[in-house]
């Protein structure tokens, strides 16, 4: 009986598939940047494959394998820097002083300005988002309110365990499912919005050297409430448009785990909680609205609102509605309002 071949991640957006290094190497560097790439055991053919989805403009999504244990050796990534996680398997990962062995519990994220090279071993395919080094330095100094001169270098290994790290990893799912399911996010509101919450997410939940920065200077400033309602008055009248935590800060001059800080103390919830309750209680209108003109006999889609007000993944839409509302979308489109 044959087996079909298994779907890999983001088989979709397939780049090549090799066995021959040379071949591998220059079609891996076309994406990324030139490097040496030398199987550990010559004898063992390659089986390599790159799968790359760009979102916006300064992030993408990556699959990589090679099959066999190989060393591979960027030198300089200069441009960009990888979160890369191990699927299965594992690599010795170094750049510049640190090192970290990364495996399913353990990621790398290797910074640009640092000497990177690893070993991936045998069976060791990667999920790994790109980020334009230019855009998460200025990601940085919009969060910080301040202007950074060091190189951003972060601490080599991530806990994929940190509890802090759990939103975006499920973020990050949550992606490569929708572009799994071919949903392209190219262009769209969804996308300019998954890049600046990877950017932001990394740069406030990863240890890296600019860390007191986003505290301020390291002296955090207490913000009054009329800061948060501030806030909030911004977020409430952009609920469709690609309003990220670093629009905030700069709007309100605020660095951003002061800004975090501050909505806790008075609201109890995040900010990014408050744009997304916002954004249900407003998809929620327009649904009712919809529903005393006959919203489903008159062409009203559920899914069309959604991607307006900047809802990428239906299940965890419809969780959190549900939540809120004690009932679906779909039911609040169906039932008559008095």
């Amino acid at each position: 009986m044959v087996h079909p071949a298994p779907v890999l991640p983001l088989q979709r957006y397939a780049l090549f598939h090799s066995r021959d290094v040379d071949e591998a190497r220059e079609s891996v560097a076309r994406i990324f940047c030139p490097h040496l790439l030398a199987p550990v055991t010559p004898r063992r053919p390659l089986d390599a494959c790159h799968h790359s989805a760009p979102l916006h403009k300064d992030v993408s999504l990556n699959y990589v394998q090679y099959g066999p244990c190989v060393d591979i050796q960027p030198g300089y990534l200069k441009d960009f820097f990888l979160l890369q996680i191990p699927l299965h398997g594992g690599a010795e990962v170094r750049c510049g002083g640190q090192s970290v062995r990364a495996d399913v519990h353990t990621a790398s994220l290797p910074s640009p300005t640092e000497p990177l090279s690893m070993r991936w071993a045998d069976d060791s395919p990667h999920l790994i988002v790109k980020l334009s080094r230019v855009a998460l330095q200025t990601q940085l100094e919009r969060l910080a309110q301040a202007s950074i001169g060091q190189p951003l270098v972060f601490d080599l290994g991530v806990r994929l365990s940190d509890p802090a790290l759990a939103p975006v990893l499920h973020f990050i799912r949550c992606l490569r499912d929708t572009l799994d399911a071919g949903d392209s996010l190219t262009g769209s509101l969804l996308a300019e919005q998954a890049e600046a919450y990877l950017m932001s997410s990394l740069l406030l939940c990863v240890p890296h050297n600019h860390g007191a920065a986003l505290d301020g200077g390291g002296a955090r400033r207490a913000l009054v409430p009329r800061t948060v309602r501030r806030a909030q008055e911004y977020m409430a009248s952009r609920l469709d448009q690609a309003v990220s935590l670093a629009d905030l800060c700069q709007h309100l001059g605020v660095s951003a785990r002061a800004l975090q800080s501050a909505f806790r103390q008075h609201t109890g919830e995040s900010p990014t909680a408050f744009m997304r309750n916002a954004r249900l209680d407003r998809l929620r209108d327009e649904l009712r609205a919809a529903s005393q003109q006959g919203g489903v006999q008159g062409g009203m889609q559920v899914g069309d609102l959604a991607t307006r007000y900047g809802f990428m993944h239906a299940g965890r839409l419809a969780a959190d509605y549900r939540a809120r509302f004690g009932e679906s979308p779909s039911q609040t489109l169906r039932t008559r309002h008095h």
